[in-house]
């Protein structure tokens, strides 16, 4: 067995069953809180639980599925900035452009706190006044949908040089993140709209869980690069980058 395979081995002893298991769990969670929306939202039509409903309500913010959904961002950028203190001055992606990541997910859960996408309204509005048109949908939806675009071809490019497996992940998760924040809940938006209550309910629940859900991808890509494992010489556990070789 090569040095590099028994430092892989040592790595998946230590950093697997614990970062799969949280993994698991925090997708326990995120599945918890939306059989808890459909839950509550189902009983409330029988006896009125307002406190309980919002504070579980995944289409309201303040509340526990709001804390969640910008936890799971922050540890993305958590994560991320671990990349970037690990990575060396001859790293590719080097040290700033971890950074980005780190400071693009933060700017994510700090949205999510505060909805700052929801400022785009006016933007929108303007739009469509000086377009003589209208968009049956969130105003925000066309000029967040420009920084969408312009957000995903930095990712693209930023992501050339990431090893195969890592650069897959994160594409991957930025595509079910955006699939939730901007086409389901332009979907949503049309629903809303038309009053299609029905099925406003159930988009939110999906847009949610792409949300959360794209976040968990991106977590379990970043955990197979940023891996744990013990020292041989002070047998202490220690955090690394994976070797992309």
């Amino acid at each position: 067995m090569t040095e590099s395979s028994t430092a892989e081995r040592r790595a998946a002893e230590i950093a697997g069953p614990p970062a799969r298991r949280v993994l698991w769990f925090a997708a326990g969670i995120t599945a918890s809180l939306l059989v808890a929306d459909l839950a509550t939202r189902a009983y409330n039509h029988y006896d009125s639980i307002p406190a309980i409903r919002r504070l579980v309500n995944v289409d309201v913010e303040a509340n526990l599925a709001t804390w969640w959904n910008s936890t799971l961002l922050l540890a993305v950028a958590g994560m991320a900035l671990v990349a970037a203190l690990l990575s060396g001055g001859a790293a590719r992606p080097g040290r700033l452009s971890w950074l980005g990541l780190t400071a693009a997910t933060a700017l994510l859960s700090v949205d999510e706190t505060v909805s700052l996408h929801e400022r785009l309204g006016e933007v929108g509005r303007s739009w469509k006044r000086w377009a003589g048109g209208s968009l049956p949908t969130h105003a925000w939806i066309l000029p967040g949908a420009v920084l969408a675009a312009v957000g995903t071809v930095c990712a693209v490019l930023w992501a050339r040089r990431l090893p195969r497996a890592l650069r897959r992940g994160l594409l991957g998760a930025l595509a079910v993140y955006l699939g939730g924040a901007l086409l389901a809940e332009a979907f949503n938006g049309w629903a809303h709209e038309h009053s299609y209550n029905t099925v406003l309910m159930l988009g939110t629940v999906v847009e949610e869980g792409l949300e959360m859900g794209g976040c968990l991808v991106a977590l379990a890509a970043l955990g197979r690069y940023v891996v744990l494992e013990r020292d041989p010489a002070s047998g202490r556990a220690v955090v690394r980058l994976r070797d992309s070789g």
